[in-house]
């Protein structure tokens, strides 16, 4: 198994112009998890396996990290394993120690001088570990606080003052999408990407893209984006899959036939993910 940091993928993924699934695995869910990592083997994807800070909270980031570690234990692809938006140097700490190799920062909802201050704490503890950090820049809202209002964006001055301050490894940008559950968001700012990716070279993160759609996914690698993250919609289509498989497949009343359905149909859900950044047949290119 060869795990690296979110960096040491994507900096290659660049190079050679696709982009980087990271996929969330609510918190360690097992059938979630498996179902990532082998779609990804099977489709020679490299891989960025997040936990949402949140959601670690019951089964904890030592169990998470090593779920991950087993289930990864013969595969062949480049894999990261990430916290997705820590917000406390805690959290952060408590990631590197269980053996994440990638952290996400978010102090995006701070003034950009103040973020840029946490991140450049965050990046001189952990990157002599070999640990690589994420940024947000923009505040990337959750539907909950949205209340019918278009969602924020960065300015690619926000990009070029953010990165002005701090050497970060990867950028979170708000260009247009929430988080939350959706059946469609077609509010993605293309040309923004495309300015972004032009005023830098560090990768950008694609946060919030439930409910869009595949094609608009391919269309922002294009523009631009590096790292494109996913976790409602595999979420929420677990369960849609765990409440029909309940009521409808012959189980027997053994929870894992139940399990087992949901991660082989979840599979395909992240082959498609996979298809649509451009990251199928790329794992033998990170070196």
């Amino acid at each position: 198994m060869k795990f690296m940091n979110g960096k040491q993928i994507c900096d290659q993924a660049i190079a050679q112009g696709f982009a980087v699934p990271a996929l969330n695995t609510n918190g360690g869910t097992y059938d979630l998890t498996r179902a990532i990592i082998e779609a990804a083997e099977e489709l020679q994807s490299p891989l960025i396996i997040q936990c949402y800070e949140p959601n670690l909270e019951y089964r904890g980031y030592e169990y998470s990290a090593m779920l991950i570690k087993f289930l990864a234990r013969d595969c062949t692809i480049p894999i990261a394993i990430a916290l997705d938006h820590g917000k406390t140097p805690a959290s952060v700490d408590r990631a590197v120690k269980a053996g994440f190799t990638h952290v996400m920062i978010d102090y995006a909802d701070q003034p950009l001088q103040a973020n840029a201050r946490g991140t450049r704490e965050i990046i001189t503890t952990v990157r002599p570990l070999g640990v690589s950090v994420e940024a947000e820049v923009g505040h990337i809202i959750k539907s909950s606080d949205a209340e019918g209002r278009k969602a924020p964006t960065a300015s690619v001055q926000d990009v070029r003052d953010f990165l002005s301050m701090v050497d970060v490894d990867l950028l979170a940008v708000a260009v247009g999408t929430t988080h939350g559950i959706f059946k469609e968001q077609k509010t993605i700012d293309f040309d923004l990407i495309a300015r972004m990716r032009a005023a830098t070279d560090v990768p950008l993160v694609l946060h919030g893209t439930c409910g869009v759609s595949m094609e608009d996914i391919t269309r922002s690698v294009k523009a631009g984006m590096t790292k494109i993250n996913f976790g409602e919609g595999l979420r929420m289509n677990y369960i849609q899959y765990f409440n029909e498989y309940t009521h409808s497949l012959d189980h027997e009343h053994h929870a894992w036939r139940i399990m087992r359905a949901c991660k082989d149909r979840t599979k395909q859900d992240v082959k498609e993910i996979i298809r649509a950044v451009g990251s199928e047949g790329k794992a033998h290119l990170i070196k």
